[in-house]
């Protein structure tokens, strides 16, 4: 069986979620370097600043962990805010980042 595109994989990855938290409005795929892969829900432009915003939160919250839990690896970043709520999970080949609705 030929492996999957990319898109077909995120987009079998947002409906997983989306059946399962139906809060959820937008999702990411982000590179390791901070550029969005595909995004759901948002703009261009928006998941373009959100990518750059969340890449910032992650190199620092992975350099804080590292430091304070001498050597451990981050698994997951949740964000709750007033708003909704950001939750965040590094792969080694992305970073998947889910917004959802207070």
């Amino acid at each position: 069986m030929p492996a999957m595109p990319k898109r077909e994989i995120f987009e079998q990855i947002i409906q997983n979620i989306t059946s399962k938290y139906p809060d959820v409005y937008a999702a990411l795929f982000i590179s390791p370097e901070g550029f969005p892969i595909n995004s759901w829900g948002l703009s261009m432009e928006r998941a373009e600043e959100v990518s750059a915003l969340l890449s910032s939160l992650i190199g620092k919250t992975k350099e804080i962990i590292f430091q304070v839990k001498e050597g451990a690896d981050m698994q997951f970043i949740d964000v709750q805010t007033t708003q909704g709520r950001i939750r965040i999970a590094p792969q080694p080949e992305y970073i998947l980042v889910t917004m959802a609705h207070a």
